[in-house]
Parts: C-alpha cells; structure tokens; sequence
C-alpha cells in the first residue's frame, strides 16, 4: 500500500510519515522544503498511483485544489483520502494569512470531504480535525500572547505523534469514518 503525506518535513506530517515508515508502509512525502508545492497542479500527479493521500499541508487555495485534483483522478477507484483540518480555529494571530482566511480554507477543505463522504463514490474521504497541536507553525501563531495564555494552551495541546496515531488508526480503519475531532 502506497501513502502519500504531504507536509512530511514537521509537525503532523513529519509525525505521520515516520509513523507510517515504522509500521513499514510505503511512504512518499512532498514538502515545500523538497520541491514539492501544493500551489503548483502539475505536481499532484505524483500522488495519483498511492493508494492512499494524507493531505496535510495548510496553503490558502491548494489544499482544497489538491484535494479536488485527486478526488477527480480517484472517485471510481477504491481509495482514501484523509484530509487534516482543524478543530482549533482561534489561535492564527500571526500567521501570513489572516484568521477569518485560514478559517475559511479549513472549513472549505471539511465541507468539501464531507460532499465526497456522502457522494456514494468508491474513492472515500475522511476530516480529521485536531485541536491545538504543538508545532512549529502553531506555536510561532502564539508570539505576543501574554505568557499565562500562552502557557495554558500548550499545557493543553496535543502531540503531534497523537495526530500521527490518529491518522494511522484512520488508515487502517476497515469503517467509513466522516470525521475525528479532538478538542481540548
């Protein structure tokens, strides 16, 4: 079984890539940091003979375009799609993109994969949906929050290898999950 992550390079990705290595998956992952962009369309080709597609990397419009791109290649085959979104929509304060646009690419991403859940197609798609997780990207998100907040959110937070273990029980869910939400 072939899987391919996107984002493999931190956090959840990174997490799940070497997750899926230790469980002797066939793992492909494409990163910005190695070439791979989710912005560009003629990369998604490199996904269409997995098996299985971790779309994991946040970009304000290619998430979603991957996402359509190899729903469109894979809705009469017999194949997976896990989609990671967010269950924790607060915490964007100094992200390049503005909170109400992550939001909106996040909850464009959900309703999307929910639309696949529920078009009867062979190709099945899943949400999952963390809550606050501690890496680089969130955690950079909470410079100039006041140390109190700051320090209650990451007492809180999630793993990234939870995430990792989330998305391994998903893959090998013989079930027809719609979602997974954890908050905290």
């Amino acid at each position: 079984m072939k899987i391919f992550v996107t984002g493999h390079t931190s956090g959840i990705g990174l997490a799940t890539f070497n997750l899926l290595k230790e469980n002797n998956y066939d793992v492909i992952g494409g990163s910005r940091s190695t070439g791979f962009d989710i912005s560009n369309s003629e990369q998604y080709k490199l996904i269409y003979d997995c098996d299985i597609f971790v779309n994991n990397a946040f970009h304000k419009t290619g998430q979603l375009d991957i996402l359509r791109s190899v729903y469109d290649a894979w809705q009469h085959l017999p194949k997976k799609i896990i989609n990671v979104g967010t269950a924790n929509k607060d915490n964007q304060k100094n992200r390049p993109y503005s909170r109400l646009e992550y939001n909106v690419c996040k909850k464009s991403l959900e309703t999307y994969s929910y639309w696949i859940s529920e078009n009867n197609s062979i190709c099945y798609s899943m949400m999952y949906n963390p809550g606050f997780v501690k890496t680089p990207l969130s955690i950079e998100g909470l410079k100039g929050w006041p140390d109190i907040e700051v320090d209650r959110i990451l007492s809180q937070a999630m793993d990234v290898d939870e995430c990792a273990k989330t998305i391994l029980f998903m893959i090998e869910s013989k079930h027809k999950l719609k979602e997974i939400t954890h908050t905290y």
